[in-house]
């Protein structure tokens, strides 16, 4: 394992465990801020769990291992933009029913369960192999059709993210705008 690798890895599981961090010491002050709390709870769980098994996979030597690795770190990287749109529109004050957050995340779990069986379908990765040239833990992908709808859920749900937080610029009091421009930076 080369030295940038290692680098990489350092840096991954450092964001990991400050998230898992932001995580914990949030469920520990959930009962204070009971309209936001578990949506920036699931939310840094998620990226806690993207950002461990993207160093998992990164130190896996089998294709086998890389698959495995991959389809856990699906759990976090698609319900995470998902989670801090949900967050954000919390935070502004939309009212988010459950049945309205499971239909916001109903394009993430389903990349779950194409990614998790996608040996079957192909409709993610039409192609998932190591890389001939370098070997593990790089692959070789070609992106099928569902990665293209899983690619425009996130992004767009960024985006919409990012727009709520510019659309309340002008009713947010001065003394929280910061929390405003930081919320833009995450989004």
């Amino acid at each position: 394992m080369g030295s940038q690798l290692t680098m990489y890895i350092t840096l991954v599981c450092t964001s990991g465990v400050l998230n898992l961090y932001l995580c914990l010491y949030a469920f520990s002050k959930r009962h204070k801020y009971t309209n936001i709390a578990n949506y920036f709870i699931f939310y840094t769980a998620a990226i806690s769990i993207y950002c461990f098994a993207s160093a998992m996979n990164l130190i896996s030597t089998t294709l086998e291992q890389i698959s495995f690795w991959n389809t856990i770190l699906y759990i976090g990287m698609p319900t995470s933009a998902t989670l801090g749109l949900l967050y954000i529109m919390s935070y502004l004050g939309f009212k988010l029913s459950f049945r309205r957050s499971m239909l916001i995340l109903l394009i993430p779990f389903i990349t779950i369960i194409m990614v998790a069986t996608n040996h079957w379908h192909h409709l993610h990765y039409r192609v998932f192999e190591l890389d001939p040239n370098l070997g593990a833990p790089f692959v070789y992908q070609e992106i099928g059709i569902w990665y293209m709808v899983h690619g425009v859920y996130t992004f767009a749900s960024m985006f919409v993210a990012f727009l709520l937080l510019i659309s309340h610029w002008k009713e947010t009091g001065k003394a929280y705008r910061p929390q405003l421009i930081a919320l833009m930076f995450v989004s």
